[in-house]
């Protein structure tokens, strides 16, 4: 078990960590496109636990596609913080993009440039550390929407 660290009273608000976890990946049409993630919502779930015992306000969300994961990045920006901020997400993904449950991606420099200090004042001048896994995806494949074939979306 992790030490519990007391917050002063000088330092009312809480850091806060989002934890994002994709283990289910489905396209528009509902096929299932990529592998399951197995373990990786337990994993998750101790993350969540250790950051908690640390007096983080922790958000753990599971299976967001990749709009969900942009807002939830926005949300952010709107609320009270403490001394740091703290982002992990657990994913399929290809090189700087993590997926959605939707199988699309989400660049990283999008989720970073939501964040900066010009979009996300609220975040100035605190620490933000990133810890992202992502399972390099081999396919990804959703119904061409002109017709019945197949498109790749990433290598």
């Amino acid at each position: 078990m992790l030490p519990r660290r007391c917050p002063s009273t000088a330092q009312a608000r809480q850091s806060r960590a989002l934890i994002i976890v994709n283990t289910d990946f489905c396209s528009s049409a509902g096929d299932v496109v990529l592998g399951t993630r197995r373990g990786a919502k337990r994993e998750a779930e101790k993350l969540s636990e250790a950051l908690s015992e640390l007096n983080y306000k922790v958000k753990l969300m599971h299976n967001s596609t990749a709009k969900e994961m942009e807002d939830l990045y926005q949300q952010e920006c709107s609320r009270e913080h403490g001394e740091f901020f703290v982002s992990i997400i657990s994913s399929h993904g290809e090189e700087g993009a993590v997926f959605g449950s939707d199988c699309r991606p989400l660049q990283l420099t999008r989720i970073f440039r939501i964040l900066s200090p010009r979009n996300c004042p609220v975040l100035t001048e605190r620490p933000k550390v990133f810890f992202i896994q992502r399972a390099l995806a081999r396919q990804c494949w959703e119904l061409h929407p002109m017709g019945s074939g197949r498109i790749r979306l990433a290598p």
